[in-house]
């Protein structure tokens, strides 16, 4: 599917297990952190086609995480990993803009077949004029670090 690094899916995994290798596993790039404070400061260096976090951030809360990856990436692909989440947590979540809600972390095939469907959806609405260009202006803006 991918052809060179450049096209490589580059997946920060917070506060999240490694993903089961599969037969895809070369085409993902997983970048694991357990501090939300360092997978904010590795956000700014990195850009990453797909974020999982979980609900076991270490040093800040899980949803001040969210609140903060909302405002400043308010593009971000991302999806909330974690069982049993309460249907209060997962509508939280998806408040938050979670793309997906998995009970266990994907496996790289998963992830790359998410990824490919954000990838084809984006295309298909940029083919038929279907974006908001000052979205890409506010992808720039940062907000202060929590």
């Amino acid at each position: 599917m991918f052809k060179t690094q450049e096209d490589q899916l580059t997946v920060l995994g917070v506060c999240v297990d490694q993903p089961l290798a599969t037969e895809n596993a070369g085409e993902v790039n997983f970048v694991s952190m357990q501090s939300g404070r360092r997978a904010i400061d590795m956000m700014r260096m990195m850009h990453f086609d797909f974020i999982l976090v979980g609900m076991g951030i270490s040093d800040v809360s899980t949803w001040d995480f969210l609140r903060h990856l909302k405002t400043a990436w308010p593009q971000q692909k991302w999806a909330l990993v974690g069982s049993p989440l309460s249907e209060q947590q997962e509508i939280t979540a998806r408040m938050f803009g979670a793309s997906l809600v998995f009970d266990t972390t994907p496996s790289t095939n998963e992830l790359v077949g998410v990824t490919a469907r954000f990838r084809k959806q984006a295309t298909e609405n940029v083919l038929a004029g279907k974006f908001d260009r000052s979205a890409a202006s506010r992808r720039t803006v940062r907000a202060a670090a929590i």
